[in-house]
């Protein structure tokens, strides 16, 4: 008969065990992974591929520059599209809704966002801007990665603009300034290196969203600045060439691999290293 000291000591152990094993199990398909793309993506890269646009089917040879380009543009529109309105959709919840109904709602809203399937996603914005349209374009996949972005921001800011203690806004206020500059010359300089972050860790998000692009920008196997017409990038074109039967197409699909592996895990310590420098 075990006594109650012991047992809790057994529970205990045994519970530290059965999580010690999920970690090990869950740290040992991401090492895998990532090694996999490691050893495959670090031996297909070249300056080509950086530099060439793609070569014809079977044909050895040839790059994704079309790709890595197109993707950038979709990014950046995305960017300036979704980064402004989830900011001031966070300021709004943080300083003029503080406390009121519709902020909680709100931020019950974004939350749920965050966790709707990217898909889902590509199909709403097909339905609104493709299919009216007729035809694939760059500018129905910044909208969705922006759609994809809104939230994450929305959250960080408002989490950020949150811990800034109200007594500095209350000063400023003493000092007779109106309360927009209140937000943009206190509280903004107060929150914006926790802001900043979550604006990288939203970019990082989308950097490898395929569903999205393959429903709004679809892809394009020539170079195009376009956002009108249907547009190449990088995810879709990883999807495409690791699906093909060319054994050039599936290397080049693991060299591109690698580079949003980088891109994300470079992103992702730099919203680390800022939140520790910035909080300590």
């Amino acid at each position: 008969m075990l006594t109650i000291e012991k047992r809790r000591k057994l529970e205990g152990f045994l519970a530290l065990l059965f999580s010690t094993l999920a970690a090990a199990l869950g740290l040992f398909w991401l090492v895998f992974i990532l090694g996999d793309v490691l050893i495959h993506g670090v031996g297909a890269l070249n300056l080509g591929l950086f530099v060439n646009d793609p070569s014809p089917p079977g044909v050895e040879g040839g790059g994704l520059r079309n790709a890595f380009i197109g993707q950038f543009i979709i990014t950046l529109f995305g960017t300036v599209i979704g980064v402004p309105i989830g900011v001031l959709g966070g300021t709004f919840l943080a300083e003029y809704a503080r406390g009121r109904n519709i902020s909680r709602i709100i931020s019950i809203l974004a939350d749920i966002m965050v966790s709707v399937p990217s898909i889902v996603i590509g199909t709403f914005v097909y339905a609104i801007l493709v299919r009216p349209v007729g035809h694939f374009n760059g500018w129905a996949g910044s909208v969705a990665l922006a759609i994809i972005m809104i939230p994450v921001v929305l959250r960080t800011t408002e989490n950020m603009l949150s811990l800034v203690p109200w007594t500095l806004r209350e000063a400023a206020f003493a000092l007779g300034a109106p309360y927009y500059k209140v937000i943009v010359q206190v509280v903004y300089r107060g929150a914006a290196t926790g802001i900043l972050t979550g604006i990288l860790l939203s970019i990082a998000r989308v950097a490898g969203e395929t569903a999205p692009l393959l429903f709004t920008a679809f892809n394009n196997s020539f170079f195009t600045l376009n956002m009108n017409q249907p547009m190449s990038s990088l995810t879709v074109t990883i999807f495409q060439y690791a699906m093909g039967p060319y054994d050039s197409w599936h290397s080049q699909a693991w060299a591109a691999a690698f580079v949003i592996t980088i891109f994300i895990l470079l992103l992702t310590i730099t919203g680390r290293l800022i939140i520790k420098w910035r909080y300590k």
